[in-house]
């Protein structure tokens, strides 16, 4: 009796075998790894979190002298900025909405160019990173102002978006 089992089973693989080459073999299952490659790709994740717009009076109480507005390229102009700072090369402070909630960040390292710097701020908690970088425009004596353009790339909890931004400092 085991014999005539084995041999069933040894009849049963023979017969799979001899059907993956009839023209059936078309409908038969595929391999794992063939299935993997045909599998729909994963749509790419979305956005951890969202970036809002300032209130015009965000930060009003602790930006102090020389201010940095920058907007994302595009944006309704009464949308509000994105990210509002006051720094020097060593110290300054910075205000972003992230998820609605209103985050002070601290300048914690800056690199000037010819036309350009680049400022790194960063929260408390060091959950949040906010990378400046611009580039300086047109200036205009009459109200000690430059425009600017460039990016911000906002890590927040591991995630990252990059912005385009364009605006200004005034003095």
């Amino acid at each position: 009796m085991p014999l005539m089992l084995l041999c069933a089973a040894a009849g049963a693989i023979a017969a799979c075998s001899d059907h993956a080459a009839t023209p059936d073999a078309a409908h038969a299952p595929a391999s794992p790894a063939v299935a993997a490659s045909a599998a729909p790709k994963p749509a790419p994740p979305t956005s951890a979190f969202t970036v809002g717009f300032l209130a015009e009076n965000d930060g009003d109480g602790e930006l102090q002298g020389c201010t940095t507005g920058l907007t994302v390229t595009g944006a309704a102009p009464a949308s509000g900025e994105t990210f509002r700072e006051s720094s020097s090369e060593t110290e300054g402070v910075g205000f972003i909405r992230i998820d609605g909630a209103l985050v002070r960040v601290t300048l914690s390292h800056s690199d000037s160019r010819e036309h350009g710097v680049t400022s790194v701020f960063e929260d408390a908690a060091h959950t949040l990173r906010v990378v400046e970088s611009v580039e300086s425009g047109v200036t205009n004596e009459n109200t000690d102002s430059t425009s600017l353009s460039g990016t911000l790339t906002i890590t927040y909890k591991g995630a990252t978006q990059t912005l385009r931004v364009e605006g200004g400092v005034a003095c």
